[in-house]
């Protein structure tokens, strides 16, 4: 029986393999683009976290900026969460810290804001890929072809929301 201590560093690589690649499973029809959950992606992680007996804990939350929209008609809320990973076994920690913003003509402003930090700190802290790569212009080819769709058809619809309007986008 080997009594060796296995750090947090180790867990984590170990979550880092078990976690892998994470698909677009959400869709935003409005906007034309397919997206992670961050349900989905914060259900695989806390799966693999639980097994090594690591736990991720909000142990900081600052408001970066807060106001209204250019229109006036919504709350914009910018928050800056630290997120620290502590090893249930040898009391080890390791943090970092994600962004979110999130705007709501009502109450959800903050909650939009929460659900994109941990997304984001999720996928960036554990290095999980989702599809995307930045110098693949293919997806500009996907954008253009959208918007032709869009612009080109007939008005039948009503008129489109102002580009800050977010609200119903899950980040």
């Amino acid at each position: 029986m080997s009594t060796e201590k296995v750090t947090l560093a180790t867990k984590l690589a170990k979550i880092y393999s078990a976690v892998g690649y994470v698909h677009k499973s959400g869709t935003n029809a409005a906007q034309g683009y397919k997206y992670v959950q961050a349900a989905e992606v914060a259900a695989i992680v806390r799966d693999e976290l639980s097994k090594l007996n690591v736990i991720m804990t909000p142990t900081n939350i600052d408001v970066v900026s807060e106001g209204l929209t250019p229109s006036g008609k919504q709350v914009l809320l910018t928050l800056r969460f630290t997120w620290t990973l502590t090893d249930g076994d040898s009391g080890e920690t390791i943090s970092w810290q994600s962004i979110g913003t999130g705007s709501d003509s009502t109450d959800k402003a903050a909650y939009k804001a929460a659900t994109g930090a941990l997304k984001y700190a999720l996928l960036t802290g554990f290095l999980i890929p989702t599809g995307d790569d930045p110098e693949n212009d293919s997806g500009d080819r996907v954008v253009v072809e959208a918007a032709k769709k869009i612009f080109a058809e007939p008005a039948k619809k009503a008129p489109a929301t102002k580009q800050d309007d977010l609200e119903g986008l899950d980040f």
